[in-house]
């Protein structure tokens, strides 16, 4: 077997995680032929085919599933070296802004999970709805809702709506249809209003109405009155999933709405000289990977719940 250098290693990575040669290049900021070759000698090294080449896309085979497990343990190991080599003894400070909803629901549960992956950051997160503050402010990393038009984007996750309440608002009910929703109150966003009506819109249910309604502010006052027993809101799937698997929440009806925006890793330039940057924004991108998988593992599931 030839040698395996660490770069086809991170352009292996990049290309797992990215979907595509050319997203890759674009994150890695490289030629899309250097990304071939890489990826040509890494396979040519290990005998095996790693992904599968489509038009636009590539998909990993069975062994490139299997390595990429490895791949991703060496690299975080020579990661965390390097930090450690570069701190000499002190952990290295991120600076990260985040969407509030988005830091509370889920970046904040997640970060218990650095210290299993042995990344030892002290990290400093700021939130705002406005990503005018990133470039005011100086932040390493951020995390912004929209259409990924911001320079150096990096697509974390799309989303979708679905119903959501607290089991004790429906005290075990099961609704056999979806005009049953219309027996319990409806808590509505005020910044994004339009969440309601586009969901029944997609469920064909735009005459569906609640005689009780709330108003609150924002997604995360709506999601917390959710929490709380105080009706159903439409959730954010991305933003709900920690309280659905913890019990708080569940899916009202099992019907999810998607959407085209999406949420996007940005990174500052003065990351570039940041290894500890780099390494949480790998490790924020694994861990989408991850809830990306896991969100289409249970779609089935979902389709046959609402049919």
């Amino acid at each position: 077997m030839n040698e395996i250098s660490i770069t086809a290693l991170r352009v292996f990575r990049a290309v797992a995680r990215c979907g595509s040669f050319t997203a890759a290049a674009r994150d890695l900021g490289c030629a899309q032929s250097a990304i071939s070759r890489y990826m040509a000698s890494l396979e040519g090294g290990l005998r095996q085919t790693l992904v599968l080449r489509g038009h636009r896309s590539v998909q990993l085979t069975a062994a490139g599933e299997l390595y990429l497990e490895t791949v991703n343990r060496a690299l975080d190991e020579l990661d965390h070296g390097a930090m450690r080599v570069a701190s000499a003894g002190e952990r290295p400070t991120v600076k990260v802004l985040a969407m509030p909803s988005f830091a509370s629901r889920w970046l904040i549960p997640r970060l218990t999970r650095l210290q299993h992956a042995r990344i030892e950051v002290e990290i400093e997160l700021a939130t705002s709805i406005w990503d005018a503050d990133f470039r005011k402010e100086r932040f390493d990393l951020a995390i912004h809702y929209g259409d990924g038009s911001w320079p150096g984007a990096q697509l974390l996750m799309h989303d979708s709506l679905v119903p959501v309440a607290s089991p004790r608002l429906l005290e075990g009910q099961r609704l056999a249809r979806i005009g049953d929703m219309d027996r319990f109150p409806w808590l509505h966003d005020s910044l994004r209003s339009s969440k309601w009506p586009q969901w029944l819109a997609a469920c064909d249910a735009g005459n569906l109405a609640s005689a009780r309604n709330m108003k609150l502010q924002d997604t995360e006052a709506t999601l917390t009155a959710a929490v709380a027993g105080l009706g159903i809101a439409i959730g954010h799937v991305v933003l709900a999933d920690n309280d659905i698997r913890e019990g708080r929440l569940l899916e009202v009806w099992p019907r999810h709405t998607p959407l085209a925006a999406g949420y996007h890793l940005i990174l500052a330039k003065r990351a570039a000289r940041n290894q500890a940057a780099r390494t949480l924004a790998d490790w924020l991108m694994n861990e989408a990977m991850a809830f990306r998988k896991t969100s289409e593992a249970h779609a089935p599931e979902r389709r046959s719940d609402a049919s």
